[in-house]
């Protein structure tokens, strides 16, 4: 959904007036008055005209395409039968992708909707569409990002009549307990009148009235089940399959056919349907007797049967209405309920890989019976993406144009689709790779070395096979070797250098395996791996490749990088210059195209850690780098410490020339000229302490390195636990903890020194340190239930799950959880020797190592009690898992409490028989409970992801733009630039995008501090909806 498809506005489908209430109004409202907007940031105001006779109104701006347009069209409710067409301006066809202000159209003007030929393609989108739009499909795919996946519960927990009038309501709720109420009330009215500030009177009125913030809300406000039963919309076919009679014969084909349907209706009749170049026709065919000529020309003469126009039509929605009046009724209630949501909550996904994954879910969703569904998965299974060659389409697109604005947008677009795409598709193989569904290229190798590849993408476990990490720490250093080199391709799609190559990357985590999967290199099967390299090494600096054409390719990179050229030396002694570490290798595909590999060395080494804390097997692995945010911070602090020190030098010591000056014109010229001739220079080796880095070079380097990594240790670190003992910084889960951390530089490593630095005894603190500690909880965890996977049976994972969280924060209901280990697990010693005291040393061994901290192994006692649900969600969250969504009891509950809490929820305390069995039953099973999370409350395992995308840079220049023009002051400046980035942002990531939702949150502000209240709710919703979905 591009920025036009919010501007739509339908009246009815007899009449529609456009309104006013969009994107490029806001932009015009926010001019300077006086000032005329140019013609070309004016919006267009088109209405398009169906053959149905429906008028859609579109506001658009002159950077959207026709395509876009065409999208809104589709999607409005009057038109929504069309999805094969083209648009038409005074009798010319439009080209789909020409923006439209380079079209010769006016700013109002007409544009006519032209039912175009199908093809086979054509036909299966046709048919497709209309399955999503029959059944509604809101949450993205559970194979990919796992059960309600992208739900929204905003629906529920919004109030039915809107912010303002329950604001009212509650303030007359409110005045109505008590007459002291009224009293307190009126004499905090006579104050308020003495105040002379207009704000100050408002104080009395806010959306949060009444709210009692310290009671406990219901536990189901979090629960997906009442959102998406809301969502369910009513049946309007039974069923609308592939006809059995697929494919066309030959013979037909030519004469148009293209597929073959059958549709139940709700009559329980059986139509086989005919699609065809010029649209849907109902044949003759029945379930035993092919006959593929219109049903109207084999019956015509008999009873019943009507002209030929009646059983054709362009579109099957339109053939449907006619021969199924129950279907026309349901579709228009169906249109009717969509119309009543938000349109983001609706929307449905492009790829299941964006979606957010909620950790608690519903354990008893419905299935039901669709033979459509199965034919689906049966093709996908059967096919798949075999045919796509991942590697060169997306080497193709980064070899688009990009002069112009336009191109840009168009090559972002590409590339985000290009990425959603391929890591769906990665997502998908990397399961099957896990559960054991793919085989392998080398199935007499160990498990740890197999390899696959399928649907043209390369699949290896994150282990270290060939013992290349043997001297940094074996498994571990290649574990953490995968995850840095997805930050490496980050970092160069980011500098989208002009014919330097990175491979489509995506790392999975799935169930205790690490997965990656990456593009195939062109040609990479066909010759010798050693004999491609050209730079860098491929055998730990036995032999090292300096190709003079690929040295002077990666300059840029290192110059974006701060990398400074250094000397490496070979098995032999020959020295070779280098600017990216000599574990980063470049090849030369056989298409001609330079690629950089392996590009886990993309930063330095974090000299002081490695030096003072990996001594022996202290910690688990010896590849501890800095990240790339810590350089350019360290960077940019040296340059400001540099402009100010050579500043003052320079204001010490005025030329002679100027003596004579008086001294208002020196401070000017002082003043003007206070950086000429400064020069800086700051570089840094990533091969640095390191055995590849020849010992005798590269000192000022390497003491660069040095350096950082003590301002990491000494600066970063102590200023981050400041900031978070002041609250000026006040992460509340631990992904916002984690995302503050990796802002500032500083690797999760580190905790342990932040939670050091955190006073114990502060009541401010001690919130803080329980986030942090929790971190490191649910990061050992997670380290402890990777290794318990690869140790048992895929059968006992669920089990194996329940043992650890309830020896975590299950102990208060019950004591020995592996009393009720089933008898396959009691036979596997690594889960009936895992006791709650076992667990909790196991955890305080992995903190002690990984982080760096002492930790009570009491814990579960003096800092998980009363904060379960909290630990539980982490370790949900990092372990990839999700559980039923229920109101868990960390210490066995009351009888008689948990028949009041059965009663409550039914809403009356009058019951009925059937009530009273009901809350009998519900009873009778939350007693029958032995454990807080039981096995059957895991409902699923999830993948997670790290990926390589890219992003779109002209986009997020205007973002910035925009806000700092609002900062300082310029707000129809700032509005405008940001209702720009907005509708790039919408152009190249679509509307349900985690960038989207945040220029929605940033626009909602600037348009409530230019007083437009209405417009920053909507786009407030937005970025609420989206955020939550995304």
């Amino acid at each position: 959904m591009s920025t036009a498809e919010k501007n739509v506005e339908i009246a009815g489908s007899e009449s529609q007036t456009p309104v006013t209430e969009t994107t490029a109004d806001s932009v015009q409202q926010s001019d300077t008055p006086g000032i005329e907007t140019p013609q070309e940031e004016q919006p267009y105001r088109l209405t398009v005209k169906a053959p149905n006779g429906a008028q859609v109104p579109v506001l658009a701006t002159a950077q959207e395409t026709v395509q876009d347009i065409k999208q809104v069209v589709s999607e409005t409710p009057s038109t929504v039968e069309y999805s094969c067409f083209s648009l038409q301006y005074n009798g010319q066809r439009l080209n789909d992708f020409s923006e439209l202000g380079e079209l010769d159209l006016e700013l109002e003007c007409q544009l006519d909707l032209i039912e175009e030929e199908y093809t086979e393609r054509e036909a299966r989108l046709h048919v497709s569409r209309l399955r999503d739009l029959l059944t509604s499909t809101v949450t993205a795919s559970a194979d990919v990002a796992g059960v309600d996946a992208g739900a929204s519960v905003f629906d529920t927990i919004k109030h039915p009549e809107g912010v303002a009038d329950a604001v009212q309501t509650d303030l007359e709720s409110t005045e109505s307990k008590s007459d002291s109420t009224k009293k307190t009330k009126k004499k905090q009215k006579e104050k308020e009148k003495q105040v002379e500030t207009p704000k100050d009177n408002e104080v009395s009125s806010h959306a949060f009235q009444g709210f009692e913030f310290e009671s406990v809300p219901q536990f189901d406000v979090l629960s997906a089940e009442k959102a998406l039963k809301q969502l369910r919309l009513p049946q309007c076919v039974r069923q609308l399959v592939l006809s059995g009679w697929n494919p066309v014969p030959r013979h037909r084909h030519l004469q148009g056919d293209l597929l073959y349907l059958q549709v139940v209706t709700l009559e329980n009749q059986t139509f086989q349907i005919t699609s065809s170049r010029n649209g849907f026709f109902v044949n003759a065919s029945s379930s035993t007797r092919f006959n593929p000529a219109q049903y109207s020309e084999a019956y015509a003469g008999q009873p019943g049967v009507r002209g030929s126009e009646f059983y054709c039509a362009h579109s099957l929605v339109t053939l449907l209405r006619r021969i199924s009046p129950k279907f026309a009724q349901s579709f228009d209630q169906l249109q009717a309920e969509m119309a009543k949501h938000e349109p983001v909550e609706v929307l449905p996904f492009a790829t299941s890989e964006q979606a957010a994954t909620p950790w608690l879910v519903r354990n008893n969703a419905s299935q039901e019976y669709d033979s459509g569904r199965t034919q689906d998965m049966l093709r996908q299974g059967a096919q798949g993406d075999a045919l796509r060659d991942w590697n060169e389409e997306l080497q193709s697109i980064r070899e688009l144009p990009r002069s112009s604005l336009s191109e840009r947008v168009l090559r972002d677009r590409q590339l985000h689709k290009w990425h959603a795409e391929f890591g769906e598709a990665a997502i998908r193989g990397a399961m099957a790779v896990v559960e054991g569904e793919m085989l392998a290229l080398n199935p007499s190798d160990p498990q740890e070395q197999h390899m696959y590849l399928r649907d043209n993408i390369f699949y290896s476990k994150g282990f270290d096979g060939r013992e290349t990490f043997a001297e940094l720490g074996g498994d571990a250093a290649a574990h953490v070797a995968t995850g840095k080199d997805i930050t490496g391709v980050r970092l160069l799609n980011q500098l989208d250098v002009e014919g330097l190559n990175t491979l489509g990357s995506v790392v999975v985590d799935y169930r205790g395996v690490r997965v990656v999967a990456q593009s195939v290199v062109p040609g990479i099967f066909r010759r010798q791996e050693t004999t491609q390299i050209v730079y860098g090494s491929i055998d730990s600096g036995n032999t090292v490749g300096s190709d003079a054409e690929f040295h002077k390719l990666v300059e840029p990179v290192a110059k974006a990088l701060h990398f400074g050229e250094h000397t490496v030396k070979d098995a032999e002694g020959a020295e070779h210059k280098l600017f990216t570490s000599a574990d980063v290798k470049g090849l030369t595909g056989t298409d001609g195209r330079k690629y950089l590999l392996d590009l886990y060395r993309m930063t330095p080494v974090d000299v002081e850690f490695l030096e003072n804390e990996c001594k022996g097997s202290s910690y688990p692995h010896k590849l501890v780098l800095l990240r790339p945010e810590l350089i350019d911070i360290y960077w940019e602090n040296r340059v400001r410490k540099a402009v100010q020190e050579y500043a003052v030098e320079k204001a010490k010591k005025p030329s002679e020339e100027t003596k004579d000056e008086s001294e208002s014109q020196q401070d000017a010229k002082l003043t003007k000229d206070a950086l000429a001739g400064f020069e800086f220079t700051l570089e840094f080796s990533p091969d640095a302490f390191t055995a590849l880095q020849a010992k005798d070079s590269g000192e000022e380097l390497a003491n660069a390195v040095r350096d950082a990594s003590k301002f990491l240790r000494e600066v970063s670190v102590p200023a981050l636990a400041q900031d978070l003992a002041a609250y000026t910084t006040s992460p509340l889960s631990g992904d916002a903890l984690v995302t503050a951390m990796h802002q500032r530089g500083i690797n999760m490593r580190y905790l342990g020194q932040i939670a050091n630095l955190l006073p114990a005894d502060v009541e401010s603190a001690r919130n803080v340190r329980r986030l942090v500690i929790f971190e490191m909880i649910a990061r050992a965890t997670k380290h402890i239930l990777r290794k318990l996977f690869r140790q048992i049976p895929a059968h006992l994972h669920m089990e194996a799950f329940a043992l650890v969280a309830n020896g975590l924060v299950g102990t208060r209901y019950c004591a020995d959880p592996t009393e009720y280990l089933s008898a396959a697990a009691r036979a596997i010693p690594a889960l009936a020797d895992l006791k709650p005291e076992h667990l909790a040393a196991e955890v305080c061994s992995q903190i002690q190592q990984r982080f760096r901290f002492e930790l009570d192994a009491n814990f579960a006692d003096s800092l998980v009690k009363g904060s379960e649900r909290i630990l539980l969600r982490e370790i949900c969250i990092k372990s990839g898992v999700q559980l039923a969504l229920r109101d868990y009891k960390f210490e066995r509950p009351d009888e008689a409490a948990v028949y009041a809490a059965a009663v409550a929820s039914m809403g009356t305390q009058r019951l009925s028989k059937p009530a009273k069995r009901a809350v009998r039953a519900r009873v009778e099973a939350e007693m029958a409970r032995k454990l807080s999370i039981e096995v059957s409350d895991v409902v699923n395992f999830v993948a997670i992801t790290k990926a390589g995308v890219q992003s779109a840079s002209f986009a997020d220049e205007a973002f910035e733009a925009g806000r700092v023009s609002l900062e300082q002051g310029q707000k129809a400046l700032g509005l405008e630039l940001l209702l720009e980035s907005l509708a790039l942002h919408e152009q190249t990531f679509g509307v349900l995008h985690p960038e989207s939702a945040r220029c929605y949150a940033v626009v909602s502000l600037a348009h409530y501090d230019a007083g437009e209240h209405d417009l920053a709710a909507e786009f407030m919703t937005r970025a609420v909806v989206v955020s939550e979905r995304t």
